[in-house]
């Protein structure tokens, strides 16, 4: 009896708590914000605008407006240098009808990075302009959004803006977008050429190298430990000395001292001619056998001071550039004319390609090159090196099977003698083409696609169909059109926004 009495109290205590429930959250309201609406009330859903010019893009969201209601801006402003959030500025808001201003506010820097949050009250209804004035230290900018409705109650603007589905469309919030390295382009109609891809290597050019040579035989001494392959030297800097001290042949030292020797000898004997020969004791012949004497061992002992020193003899670099090859070893014995070192100045190269000879009867075309190289981020156009074409192999060598291409070009950006690119020939011109920047480019599997912004915070992915690739741009064939944005940095991470199962909370009002 004492089990089935307090079963009993306890059923009763949940079907009271339960038509409790059922009275507060079935008939009655829940709260939005500062608004009570009826629990199938729909709500007006804000208006959003992304507007791009050469200076600015501005996303806004806003209410619809309601005369006497205010509508507070969400006016996010990025710049389009850099796609970042706009850090300082005054921003102002108009409602005019023509060219009569009806209301306006301005804010005079972002409530947050990027972010502006000016409002206006409506005071009668029907159909107006909105302007948005940017004024910073750097460049000023107006955007219009035309034909915007006031309308006379909520009512009304609920009917007019009914809810609309939610789409496929990806959610990248501005706050996501202003913390990564971002960009998007415009899809442009624009030429682009044919190519040919293929690859090859950078040389040196003829003549910018230099190989120094031993001048005596002797032991090879290091002037520097940091002596080796890819160093800077100088004009004039001494890399190696050359000692021939305790060397049955050729040695230096006993070399430069016959030869000083001989020149203190000839010397006084040439001294001696001159005061004899106007004496006449002796004839102008014998004067001048001893002026050629004194001028020969001169010669061969200036020839020895101007490498020897107590060390050995020196040797310099004869050009400033970079060592390509270091070709002996401390302590080495070597002979006269010995290869020491070989140093390119490094300031011309050559771009060699390997075509294949199916593009033969496209050569004649070529005029320029892309290419990129294994340790470049981003692929490089000749141009920019004043590179240009030397020739192209009008013979094949026997037993080889593809046709030399070569272009001359500056080393501007520190490109390495003997590193393999990969080439894009470009040929003859595609005009009025749909392109875009090949970063832009995305893929799964065999499926090629772009992130195309079709909002301030909404991407679609759109797979694309691909034309002409010269290594830069690339032609689309399907999949965007004329005056679309696409996203050409930061397209990885709006992928994973998609794959993401949370819907990221936004930073600012709605």
């Amino acid at each position: 009896m004492k089990y089935r009495y307090f079963s009993a109290i306890l059923l009763a205590g949940l079907l009271v708590l339960m038509s409790s429930c059922a009275h507060e959250h079935g008939e009655g309201t829940h709260t939005h914000g500062d608004k009570t609406h009826a629990p199938h009330e729909a709500e007006l859903e804000p208006f959003a605008f992304t507007i791009w010019t050469k200076k600015s893009e501005l996303f806004v969201e806003f209410p619809p407006f309601i005369v006497g209601e205010e509508s507070r801006f969400a006016a996010h402003f990025s710049e389009m240098v850099n796609f970042k959030a706009l850090q300082a500025g005054e921003v102002t808001v108009r409602l005019r009808e023509g060219t009569k201003s009806l209301k306006e506010n301005s804010v005079s820097a972002p409530s947050s990075p990027g972010i502006f949050r000016p409002a206006i009250t409506p005071e009668k209804q029907g159909v107006y302009d909105l302007d948005f004035f940017l004024k910073t230290d750097s460049f000023s900018d107006t955007i219009t959004i035309s034909d915007l409705t006031v309308y006379p109650n909520e009512d009304a603007a609920m009917a007019a803006n009914p809810p609309q589905p939610e789409g496929d469309e990806v959610s990248f919030l501005k706050e996501q977008a202003w913390k990564i390295d971002f960009a998007i382009e415009q899809v442009k109609r624009q030429p682009i050429r044919e190519v040919i891809h293929t690859s090859g290597e950078i040389q040196p050019v003829k003549g910018e190298e230099k190989i120094i040579a031993a001048k005596s035989s002797g032991i090879v001494f290091f002037k520097s430990k940091n002596l080796q392959e890819g160093r800077d030297v100088r004009v004039g800097e001494g890399l190696f000395s050359i000692s021939s001290k305790g060397l049955l042949q050729s040695n230096m030292e006993e070399k430069y001292q016959v030869a000083k020797a001989r020149v203190d000898k000839t010397k006084a004997d040439f001294e001696r001619a001159e005061n004899l020969v106007n004496e006449q004791i002796i004839g102008q012949k014998e004067y001048e056998r001893r002026k050629m004497e004194y001028t020969i061992a001169q010669a061969e002992f200036q020839t020895l001071t101007g490498s020897y020193n107590a060390g050995g003899q020196s040797v310099t670099a004869t050009m400033t550039g970079i060592v390509k090859n270091v070709m002996v070893s401390d302590g080495q014995f070597v002979e006269e004319g010995t290869p020491l070192i070989e140093i390119t100045s490094n300031r011309r190269l050559l771009l060699q390609a390997e075509v294949s000879q199916s593009h033969l009867p496209k050569l004649r075309m070529v005029k320029s090159a892309n290419f990129k190289t294994s340790y470049q981020k981003e692929v490089q156009s000749i141009d920019d090196y004043n590179g240009k074409l030397i020739s192209y192999g009008k013979v094949i060598e026997k037993g080889r099977h593809f046709i030399p291409v070569l272009f001359e070009l500056d080393n501007l950006h520190e490109l390495i003698p003997g590193s393999f690119v990969e080439l894009f020939l470009l040929t003859n011109p595609i005009e009025k083409e749909l392109v875009i920047s090949k970063s832009a480019l995305m893929q799964d599997y065999s499926m090629n696609y772009v992130y195309v912004q079709t909002g301030g915070e909404s991407f679609e992915k759109r797979e694309v169909k691909l034309g002409v690739d010269d290594g830069v741009n690339i032609q689309i064939l399907s999949g965007v059109t004329e005056g679309e944005w696409v996203v050409t940095e930061g397209a990885y991470q709006i992928k994973m926004a998609s794959m993401s199962s949370t819907i990221p909370a936004h930073g600012h009002e709605h």
